[in-house]
């Protein structure tokens, strides 16, 4: 049982708001992040396990595969000990939420959509098909009328997203 006192001593330690990680948090997001951590955490054993993270995926109802797990864990544990400690989930959850892009990144994005518009231009209604069929967060025809209706197009009916990039991405 040292191992379980040693890990709640590192829990407690993160708990003074000072992570080890490279990660720059303020006191409030590492106290979100703590709290979203001690949720999955439900053992308070001071890391996540296997079983935690798949009722956790199970809790969010996403058909997660045993294989899917150990990938999962994979990912994310550093230390290679097959759990997720809260330095780890802190590495991986400030990534997902500070994730930032480049202009150049953006406009690769929209490029994609193309088509046989002009370079650096989307035809509107290839920009309101991509917004509805790809992604994980798809918008409803209605919710892609009302952003569509915010968006500037030339005379041609084209969206310039180059335009739209830079004026968005300037510091």
């Amino acid at each position: 049982m040292a191992s379980t006192s040693s890990n709640s001593s590192n829990a407690n330690n993160s708990n003074n708001t000072t992570l080890s990680s490279p990660v720059h948090l303020t006191k409030e997001e590492e106290k979100e992040f703590r709290e979203i951590f001690n949720l999955v955490d439900r053992d308070k054993g001071g890391s996540i396990s296997k079983q935690e993270l798949a009722q956790l995926m199970d809790t969010l109802a996403i058909n997660a595969s045993a294989a899917e797990i150990d990938l999962m864990i994979g990912e994310i544990d550093k230390n290679n000990d097959g759990e997720i400690q809260f330095e780890e989930f802190v590495a991986v959850m400030a990534r997902k939420v500070q994730a930032s892009y480049t202009a150049e990144e953006v406009k690769n994005a929209f490029k994609v959509f193309e088509g046989n518009a002009p370079p650096g231009q989307i035809r509107l209604e290839d920009l309101e098909r991509a917004l509805c069929v790809y992604g994980s967060d798809r918008l409803t025809s209605e919710q892609v009328q009302d952003l569509i209706a915010q968006i500037d197009v030339n005379e041609n009916g084209m969206f310039n997203y180059n335009d739209f990039v830079n004026m968005v991405m300037q510091d």
